[in-house]
């Protein structure tokens, strides 16, 4: 797909650059199960997978929020802030910053400490991935433009899965031809993305880091979806697969801000959980417009906010929906509290096809490569 290149060298000290790190009752109840098991954050999961009896079948009816679904997303945030049970009792002057949250959330976006503008290298960058007239002269200058996407593209070229040779890859170009077009897209957004994953230090110091750990899951997750229905763009539903995070993000650093406006006031996991479930999907949806998106892609973050049954979505719509879950899934799993076996048949009790389902938990539950 490329030609006329011409070696260019890399300063070795952008290999150093922009590694990316992967920065209260639980009841879970599958559905084939008559048992119901009481999880703790530190308890062990359910070993017995779910019966396999209809997992052919098209669960037409699925809901887009079951109790099932709603405790898995719910212990992810408690994981994520540390906190061992919920009391959603929210009086007084946390309350008072739950309202002025919810008065903000449709401004945050024009926030630039909030939210990060639309990542201008990405269109381009996915232009020049996809015109077979660039030269991958060209695609590496653009590359160089954000040492942040070149580290990454060296650091996934030197990854187990593409080095074959002893030799370190120390030339971008040379890293440029190994990835090709398929490695490139599944690494953009994620790379230029990533960054964003950050927050001060202070009070919910994981958050960050296991949000940026659902958003790698969700993306994963959500591109092997779009792969096994052949009528989505895989990295569009990657891309989709981060926003929900993305906006949690920023859903952060919005009520952190309020509650510094309250000096004598702890802040609270449930007023920050509560935001979350309330204005996630909102928030991506508005992301999604404000990037100017596809269409398509904006219908599929408004089917997240209007709740419809996931059998009801769009495609992408659909992978961004299974995309979301199986991350969260996917982060207890890493933790010991949910075994996969309940995980697939639970995305298959939303309405996915087993063969997806099962595809769709390999790409969240791997070690991602960026």
């Amino acid at each position: 797909m490329f030609a006329d290149l011409s070696p260019i060298a890399i300063p070795g000290a952008l290999l150093g650059v922009a590694v990316l790190v992967g920065v209260t009752y639980w009841r879970l109840r599958a559905a084939e199960i008559k048992a119901e098991t009481a999880l703790q954050p530190t308890a062990a999961a359910p070993t017995e997978p779910a019966s396999s009896e209809g997992d052919t079948a098209s669960h037409t009816h699925a809901e887009y929020s079951t109790e099932d679904t709603a405790a898995a997303i719910e212990h992810a945030y408690r994981i994520a802030f540390s906190a061992g049970r919920i009391d959603y009792h929210i009086t007084g002057q946390h309350a008072e910053v739950l309202a002025e949250v919810r008065a903000n959330v449709a401004s945050s976006i024009h926030e630039k400490d909030y939210f990060p503008r639309r990542p201008m290298m990405l269109p381009r960058l996915l232009q020049a991935i996809n015109d077979t007239e660039h030269t991958r002269h060209h695609l590496v200058s653009l590359i160089l433009e954000d040492p942040t996407v070149a580290g990454a593209v060296l650091q996934r070229a030197n990854s187990a899965f593409y080095r074959v040779s002893p030799t370190p890859v120390e030339r971008l170009d040379r890293a440029v031809a190994m990835l090709g077009a398929a490695g490139l897209r599944a690494l953009l957004a994620t790379a230029i993305l990533q960054p964003v994953f950050r927050v001060p230090k202070g009070y919910f110091e994981a958050f960050a880091d296991i949000t940026w750990e659902h958003a790698r899951r969700s993306a994963q997750a959500a591109e092997a979806c779009a792969r096994a229905d052949r009528n989505s763009d895989p990295f569009v539903a990657q891309l989709l697969g981060l926003l929900g995070s993305l906006a949690a993000i920023v859903l952060f650093r919005l009520t952190m801000d309020k509650y510094r406006e309250q000096p004598n006031l702890l802040p609270r996991a449930e007023v920050f959980i509560t935001v979350l479930q309330q204005h996630r999907a909102e928030l991506a949806s508005m992301i999604a417009r404000s990037w100017e998106l596809s269409d398509m892609s904006v219908l599929a973050a408004e089917e997240q906010v209007r709740k419809l049954p996931p059998q009801q979505m769009s495609l992408l719509g659909q992978s961004m929906y299974y995309g979301e879950l199986c991350g969260a899934l996917a982060v207890l799993n890493a933790r010991g509290d949910y075994v996969a076996e309940v995980a697939v048949r639970l995305l298959v009790d939303q309405g996915l096809d087993r063969d997806t389902a099962t595809e769709a938990w390999r790409g969240a539950a791997a070690e991602s490569m960026l």
